[in-house]
């Protein structure tokens, strides 16, 4: 299985060159940079995670164009984004991006499309009101337009290269509801899903191939995304947990229906979908501290997997087995972790769940 990972892309651009570096010397097949116009956390909660000795401000994220654009040439490894969306950029200037940007980076650009999250829109400015609907225009239209090099109607046109040696950047889709399970097979490259059962993850995979076999397309890679804390253990990791209880936060990008199975109350609301509306930003801060102490690590595990190399391995097999031939490791350990604590978790763990793939 190959291995993808995602970059920091928080400030400073050193420190994604950093993390690039050991990626690079990891062997990993591809590196990732999100788009996120804020961060993960409410600021004044910030100060409780361990990583804020390092990064003062969870909100110093970079543009991920521009930070693809730096980091593209010192590497041949393939840079994508994870994910932006079609709410801020139509097909047309996602397509014009894509073109420059594939031929920057030495080893290729790789475009990650979802349907987005309020917490990048909604504060911003932006129409949050058919995100779905979007992305299906603006996948139309990057197909035409890497495939064509001009819009469906024949009018707006590209004379950027599309037939050079690394031929035109692909476009994986971030996708687990059926509409954009489809449009993934229809349009796409490649497959970006968050983990869900494997019985879920196999349907999910056979609606897209069902779909690019109807439009006449190669079936899409078939990709996972797990978030994940690595420890010594899963037993290191729930004690960390026990002593950092704001990580636990990260739950709130689960949906209110599977708080309440655990008698909690989501602090997006009853209706809360989670990832897709959650804006912890806009949530008292102190709340969401008093809620990080009630949230058990069985609920982070809804989300998150937690453990070892060996303990994350196997939660990875039965997917490979479903179909899945990439990871791209959403690891959020350097929050929960001092840096140097991280630096040392990772070093250990990382090199060991690479042979680990190498063998699924």
């Amino acid at each position: 299985m190959k291995l993808g990972f995602l970059l920091p892309t928080m400030h400073s651009l050193d420190v994604n060159r950093m993390a690039l570096d050991a990626a690079v010397r990891l062997g990993v097949d591809d590196v990732w940079v999100l788009d996120h116009m804020m961060g993960l956390t409410h600021p004044a909660v910030w100060p409780l995670f361990p990583a804020s000795q390092a990064l003062p401000d969870p909100d110093a994220l970079l543009d991920p164009f521009c930070l693809a654009a730096a980091l593209g040439p010192i590497t041949d490894v393939p840079l994508g984004v994870c994910v932006t969306d079609a709410t801020r950029r139509r097909g047309g200037d996602l397509a014009r991006a894509s073109l420059t940007l594939h031929d920057i980076c030495n080893g290729g650009f790789i475009l990650g499309l979802g349907s987005g999250e309020a917490e990048s829109i909604l504060p911003f400015g932006y129409d949050y009101g058919a995100p779905v609907g979007n992305v299906e225009c603006a996948l139309r239209e990057l197909r035409s337009m890497l495939d064509h090099g001009q819009m469906p109607d024949g009018v707006g046109r590209t004379g950027l290269s599309r037939d050079g040696a690394k031929g035109v950047p692909q476009v994986w889709v971030a996708a687990q509801q059926p509409r954009m399970l489809r449009l993934t097979g229809t349009y796409a490259d490649g497959w970006l899903p968050l983990p869900s059962s494997i019985e879920s993850y196999r349907e999910q995979h056979n609606v897209i191939k069902t779909a690019a076999a109807k439009a006449g397309r190669p079936a899409p890679v078939a990709s996972l995304v797990p978030a994940t804390i690595f420890g010594d253990s899963r037993e290191h990791v729930m004690q960390t947990l026990d002593q950092v209880p704001v990580a636990r936060l990260i739950a709130y990008y689960l949906p209110a229906a599977t708080w309440r199975k655990y008698g909690l109350d989501h602090p997006g609301g009853p209706d809360c979908r989670g990832q897709s509306d959650i804006i912890p930003h806009a949530v008292d801060a102190e709340q969401l501290i008093e809620i990080a102490r009630k949230i058990p690590v069985e609920l982070v595990e809804e989300l998150v997997w937690l453990g070892n190399a060996d303990e994350i391995a196997e939660r990875i097999a039965p997917f490979a087995e479903a179909g899945a031939t990439h990871l791209m490791l959403g690891d959020v350990t350097g929050t929960t972790y001092a840096p140097e604590e991280s630096a040392r978790v990772l070093g250990d763990q990382l090199p060991r769940l690479k042979t680990l793939l190498a063998e699924i």
